[in-house]
């Protein structure tokens, strides 16, 4: 574990975690208006807004990730939101997804060096955040076949999953899902729910909401399995983990107050605006970036 040192942010230390916990907030609300982690954005704003090094914003955010899951998960448990079975083998996959990620993000810092390594992390979540972008303004739409891509998937073994209604269930498939989902967590930091969310809809074929606690729920596993990677190679700070989630319990609760005066299309727009400008920020930098690069 780490404390703020190596950090190369303009704000000095009260400062810092006065911004470190304004950006809880801030993920907070979006985390209670839009029903999604926020983690997406937490890395890159660190990285770009407050100088934190990528390999420690990635392994901060997956402890973050940590504790807002746990509680979005005992909440959607408690409401019947999930689906056990499938909550079991995503996540096994995610955990070992996550391992492979965070290997993965040590080798390209090895492999292309500090600049381009920064160079390829912010690519990566530009083409995160557009995806991202799309995914919610497309808005979700139901799978019309009668049978879902995990069911027609012929590789067993099978399993049935009681809760969501379906029966001969690729494990396989599952498996693939959860592997993804926590290659992201492990690579990038993020939990992945506003992919994995839309995947468990049309490709396992959960309903909306058994899908964001389904989706809450591997999303905690994997995020502990990265976060464990990373703590390792000393790549977490609490400094930064406790103020992001100081500032995001009360985000939470503003965000999920004005959510309930706008209509479902509105938060998809906004929502989609959001990433945008993010994703906006992202590339002023890199574009910044390459144009001071000296060979």
């Amino acid at each position: 574990m780490s404390g703020l040192e190596g950090i190369s942010c303009w704000l000095g230390g009260p400062a810092l975690l006065a911004a470190l916990v304004g950006l809880g907030f801030a993920v907070g609300i979006l985390t209670g208006l839009f029903g999604v982690g926020g983690a997406f954005s937490i890395v890159p704003l660190l990285n770009v807004a407050l100088g934190v090094p990528y390999p420690l914003a990635i392994g901060s955010s997956l402890c973050y990730t940590v504790g807002a899951s746990a509680s979005g998960l005992a909440r959607h448990i408690r409401l019947g939101n999930y689906e056990p079975r499938s909550i079991l083998a995503l996540a096994l996959a995610g955990m070992v997804g996550a391992v492979g990620g965070g290997a993965l993000n040590r080798f390209a810092q090895g492999a292309l060096g500090g600049r381009n390594y920064t160079l390829m992390m912010h690519g990566l979540f530009m083409a995160l955040l557009v995806v991202t972008a799309w995914l919610i303004a497309r808005g979700e739409r139901a799978n019309a076949s009668g049978r879902t891509l995990v069911q027609r998937l012929a590789l067993p073994p099978y399993i049935d999953l009681p809760r969501a209604g379906l029966r001969r269930v690729s494990v396989v498939g599952l498996g693939l899902v959860g592997a993804v989902a926590g290659v992201l967590a492990g690579m990038m930091g993020i939990g992945g729910g506003v992919l994995l969310i839309p995947a468990l809809v049309l490709v396992v074929g959960l309903g909306p909401h058994q899908a964001v606690g389904t989706s809450l729920g591997v999303v905690l596993f994997s995020a502990m399995a990265g976060g464990t990677k990373y703590a390792l190679d000393e790549h977490v700070s609490m400094w930064v983990v406790m103020p992001l989630l100081i500032g995001s319990v009360f985000g939470v609760q503003l965000g999920a107050w004005v959510c309930q005066a706008l209509r479902a299309r509105q938060l998809r727009r906004y929502f989609a605006l959001l990433v945008l400008a993010v994703a906006a920020v992202l590339a002023v930098d890199f574009a910044a970036k390459l144009l001071s690069w000296k060979p």
